[in-house]
């Protein structure tokens, strides 16, 4: 029960009870008390208990609010600790993301050239050496691709952590246009059928958003079905307060049990499980969309194709 509905019925009880206990003590102790006597007694049994009453309820609210201010000690304390918390974090945070973008820049170097010493040796030594070391030559430079990858796709995802994030207009169109020059190769090589409609123009950063469309975009073309031409379509919706995208493809899909997981950092679905990886699109996705209060989500059916959401406030 309330503070004060426990103040108001002890009010109230102690009040009822002093009127009809006061005026029983007065007749059995004063019966042969005249009018004007009576009237100096009620009177004085009246102040009496106002006094009386105003010291308890004094007494009272003093309790509670010695109590609230201990509460409020506490809660201060705990806000304190949490903040020192908070701080260590972020100082913790910033000195990770620091050392992933110097650790990546040190081995993004050799990567690099070991890669395009490799692609020379392959080109020069191709006739001459025997298919079984092509190949394994061709294994190695594709897992240096993947590190160069992993290297990138780190660097994509310690930079969103920067403060500071412009929240300019964002013309979506533009930037679908932009992702579908860069993939344009792509595109055209697997014969794709991409169709999309007029997007709107939403608060956040040109550049992310960029990411966020080349991200789902190459999810989308990576995971195609072989048995059957790709087709994808880019749609936007409207309702009260927001925007909703849908990136629809009709590749392999994905069950339903590993919808939530693809999201999740260096994890990443292949057909038919979820596996680790060195994959970080769909988390940077997530990343980019959360940083200016949006949502993500995906529906799929397996063997039939995914839909990713993307859903924005109004500009």
């Amino acid at each position: 029960m309330e503070v004060s509905k426990k103040i108001s019925i002890i009010y109230v009880l102690v009040g009822v009870l002093w009127i009809f206990g006061s005026d029983r003590l007065i007749l059995f102790f004063w019966r042969g008390i005249d009018i004007a006597q009576l009237g100096y007694l009620q009177t004085a049994k009246g102040v009496f208990y106002v006094v009386l009453t105003g010291l308890f309820l004094y007494l009272l609210i003093d309790r509670h609010y010695r109590f609230l201010d201990k509460k409020v000690k506490e809660l201060e304390l705990a806000n304190f600790k949490l903040e020192e918390e908070r701080l260590k974090s972020e100082h913790s945070k910033n000195q990770l993301d620091q050392f992933i973008l110097v650790a990546s820049n040190d081995l993004a170097e050799p990567v690099r050239q070991s890669q395009g010493f490799l692609e020379l040796f392959i080109r020069k030594n191709e006739e001459t050496l025997p298919e079984k070391s092509i190949a394994f030559l061709r294994l190695t430079l594709d897992n240096f691709i993947r590190i160069k990858n992993v290297i990138h796709d780190l660097v994509s995802f310690s930079q969103l952590s920067e403060k500071g994030i412009p929240m300019e207009d964002v013309d979506l169109n533009e930037v679908l246009e932009k992702v579908i020059h860069l993939n344009s190769k792509k595109i055209q090589e697997g014969n794709i059928d991409l169709r999309k409609e007029v997007l709107p123009i939403v608060k956040g950063d040109y550049r992310r958003f960029t990411q966020l469309f080349d991200h789902l975009l190459n999810n989308a073309i990576k995971f195609g079905d072989p048995e059957r031409d790709l087709r994808i379509s880019i749609s936007a919706s409207r309702t009260e307060d927001r925007f909703t995208l849908a990136i629809k493809d009709n590749g392999r899909g994905i069950s339903q049990e590993y919808l939530q997981s693809i999201f999740y950092i260096l994890q990443r679905y292949d057909h038919g499980f979820i596996r680790r990886g060195t994959g970080m699109g769909l988390a940077i996705c997530k990343k980019i969309v959360e940083d200016v209060g949006g949502e993500i989500w995906a529906t799929s059916v397996q063997g039939e194709g995914s839909t990713f959401y993307v859903a924005l406030k109004y500009k």
